[in-house]
């Protein structure tokens, strides 16, 4: 192994211009395998399900225009590998999301997977995300969220922020406060007839599909209803 890695290097140092457009070849080609692999599991899983699966996502004007805060972070904003999932009084979509924030070396690209659900229900502008040390020490400096009095848990494990404070007091009824007491680590974002769930910022593993489905499933049905 070490000498196969010397002669890499000596290549490398003796043959620049040749190695490295294969080198960037060779990641371009690992990338593609690793999206097609992942692809092909999605849908066979979705077929496993009786769901419907298209390797696009939902188109990013229509994404832009529910008024949800993460699709209008960033750049290349790119929605892709969506399942279509009935639901309990609407409709849930699955998929991966994927924008760029910065810039040169300070570019980041950020993946996830989220559950947009579709419903009926009357649900306000709002933002609701882990409490995190950096969040609490925003709050010294005088950056406040939403707090629910009669839900210390709540309030402490999360930030909750949104552009009318009483109608978000409103939507978090006692129930719903209490429901998300016992499912702590959610993320959610709220838009007028519109939520969305996911549970950090990364792609999901096509085999956690299928159990994200099953709480996006549950959220709606216990929290949406």
């Amino acid at each position: 192994m070490k000498n196969m890695l010397n002669g890499l290097l000596r290549a490398f140092t003796d043959y620049p211009i040749i190695i490295l457009p294969v080198l960037i070849a060779a990641g371009f080609g690992i990338s593609f395998y690793l999206e097609w692999r992942r692809r092909n599991a999605l849908s066979a899983l979705a077929a496993s399900m009786g769901l419907l699966f298209a390797k696009d996502g939902p188109d990013q004007n229509y994404l832009e225009s529910i008024g949800l805060e993460i699709f209008k972070l960033g750049r290349a904003r790119k929605a892709s590998n969506l399942m279509d999932v009935p639901a309990q009084g609407g409709q849930i979509q699955v998929f991966d999301y994927r924008y760029k924030t910065g810039g040169g070396k300070n570019s980041h690209t950020h993946d996830l997977t989220v559950a947009l659900i579709s419903c009926a229900c009357e649900i306000p502008y709002f933002d609701l995300k882990p409490e995190t040390f950096i969040y609490k020490v925003g709050e010294l400096l005088g950056f406040k969220d939403i707090d629910l009095p009669a839900f210390p848990l709540f309030s402490d494990k999360y930030r909750l922020t949104g552009p009318d404070a009483a109608v978000v007091h409103m939507f978090f009824t006692p129930a719903r406060a209490a429901w998300f007491e016992r499912n702590l680590g959610l993320r959610v974002q709220g838009a007028p007839g519109r939520a969305l769930l996911f549970k950090r910022e990364r792609r999901l593993p096509a085999e956690a599909w299928q159990g994200f489905i099953e709480e996006a499933k549950t959220f709606a049905a216990e929290v949406l209803r």
